[in-house]
């Protein structure tokens, strides 16, 4: 029986570039975490993602001077409140050992003393995945509420997957710099977020971005209407972004962009393919499943508020 560690048996402190290549060795460790594949260079390019203070709020957690875990606090401006997202994982070997919630304890206190710094409550949310063992358990033990839930899809038969269908006058092209504002606004326009041009300029001048996995779907005038991206690491793809401006969803926008993209994965030699989608949405989801994608588990957010005493 492995015996439960508590806060007070761990050391938290703030991370340094010496330490980058320890978490992402302790990432790739399990096959199955969502960013398995991860560099060095694309983890030190997104501790530096514009106004979200990433790099200053990235703690490695460690027991005798060994790094079993590490967690990074995502800070996001909204109008009314600042919105934290956390990446974090837990040393392979050492889970199911109490880590995680002496984390979450780090990570509340934490929160609680910025919300007492600052002028607006902090929405945290903790996304948790219903593959790893005792993420789903540290959200409800902690009392946090079940924000929404996102199914995530695998493609590994790739007999329904390329369609070729396009609408009249659509085409594809890679987007540049340039575009940066208009990647943004379809972004924003099809998911309700507050994605700038200038984190969009950081992602197309980072590490991963690739002309290939990176397309903009446009009208017969040459106007932005969807977009699509997609990451290859060791031949497993996934597909974080799929969008498409609200007046031209319903209109084989989505569809011909995914197909485009899953033929340019074929091409690379992509084994699966992996995306996210919320589970309410039955359109999206019907889509995914016509084109041969199959629910694999879930992405739960749970979240909790901190706002002065």
């Amino acid at each position: 029986m492995k015996l439960k560690l508590s806060r007070d048996d761990l050391a938290f402190r703030l991370h340094n570039r010496a330490d980058t290549k320890l978490i992402v060795a302790m990432i790739n460790k399990d096959q199955h975490h969502m960013l398995h594949g991860y560099t060095a260079e694309k983890f030190e390019q997104d501790l530096d993602e514009p106004s979200e203070r990433i790099r200053e709020n990235t703690f490695i957690v460690e027991l005798a001077n060994k790094m079993v875990g590490y967690f990074s606090l995502c800070f996001v401006e909204r109008e009314t409140h600042i919105s934290v997202y956390c990446y974090a994982t837990v040393d392979m070997d050492w889970r199911r050992r109490g880590i995680g919630s002496a984390m979450f304890a780090y990570i509340f206190d934490h929160l609680q003393h910025a919300a007492q710094q600052g002028n607006k409550p902090i929405h945290f949310i903790h996304r948790a995945l219903t593959s790893i063992p005792g993420e789903t358990a540290l959200g409800v033990n902690l009392d946090m509420e079940v924000q929404n839930c996102l199914q995530i899809m695998c493609l590994d038969d790739w007999s329904r997957a390329i369609q070729d269908i396009q609408p009249n006058g659509f085409r594809f092209r890679s987007p540049q710099l340039e575009d940066a504002s208009s990647w943004a606004e379809i972004y924003n326009d099809a998911f309700g977020g507050n994605k700038t041009a200038v984190s969009v300029i950081h992602e197309f001048q980072g590490v991963e971005f690739s002309p290939e996995l990176y397309l903009m779907g446009v009208d017969e005038k040459g106007t932005p209407v969807g977009l699509i991206c997609a990451t290859n690491r060791g031949n497993h793809a996934r597909i974080p972004t799929l969008a498409v401006k609200r007046e031209w969803q319903r209109h084989g926008v989505g569809r011909a962009l995914l197909s485009e993209m899953l033929r340019g994965l074929r091409a690379a030699g992509a084994l699966d393919v992996r995306l996210s989608v919320e589970s309410r949405n039955e359109a999206a989801q019907a889509l995914y499943t016509q084109c041969g994608f199959e629910p694999e588990y879930q992405r739960i957010h749970y979240s909790t508020i901190f706002s002065k005493i």
